[in-house]
């Protein structure tokens, strides 16, 4: 009859104790491992770079270059971009805005204005874009590209020197 009542107490405290509320706050990570619209299902896309980084070697200030960033998805699952943020205003992206299926090619093309930003010294300038994927075994990367930029000698200056 003792090991009885001690059984019968133990599981009574055991479901007193299981429903009481925790004082511990909810983190970012708690909502997100709880949101059933945060788990992913299904295959994923993995987007692998031709290159990561671009020299656009020597140019001359107020030119305008730009570069492709080509990438394939090599992952199981469709891919897509959902924001590529430029680190200036200097520099205008543009990207594949549909779908990419698993071995499919997506683009990032970063145009680049190098107005005032030239030295006689032939300034080394260095900027870059991040890209934002969804349904990718990457969340995020950084692209970047770098120009020594000269500033241009201006033809009024040459004849008042002569």
């Amino acid at each position: 009859m003792h090991k009885l009542r001690i059984v019968f107490f133990g599981v009574v405290f055991l479901g007193i104790s299981a429903c009481q509320n925790s004082n511990r706050d909810l983190t970012t990570e708690d909502i997100e491992k709880n949101n059933p619209e945060s788990k992913k299902s299904g295959p994923l896309g993995n987007p692998v770079f031709k290159d990561t980084a671009f020299k656009f070697g020597e140019i001359t200030d107020g030119e305008s270059v730009q570069h492709t960033f080509v990438f394939k998805n090599e992952g199981k699952g469709p891919m897509s971009i959902t924001n590529v943020q430029a680190s200036c205003g200097c520099t205008s992206p543009n990207w594949t805005k549909e779908l990419i299926a698993p071995g499919g090619e997506g683009r990032i093309t970063a145009t680049f204005n190098s107005s005032g930003y030239g030295s006689a010294n032939k300034q080394l300038v260095e900027k870059h874009v991040t890209v934002s994927f969804d349904n990718s075994s990457i969340h995020e990367i950084i692209l970047n590209f770098s120009a020594n930029i000269y500033k241009k000698e201006n033809s009024e200056d040459n004849q008042d020197n002569q």
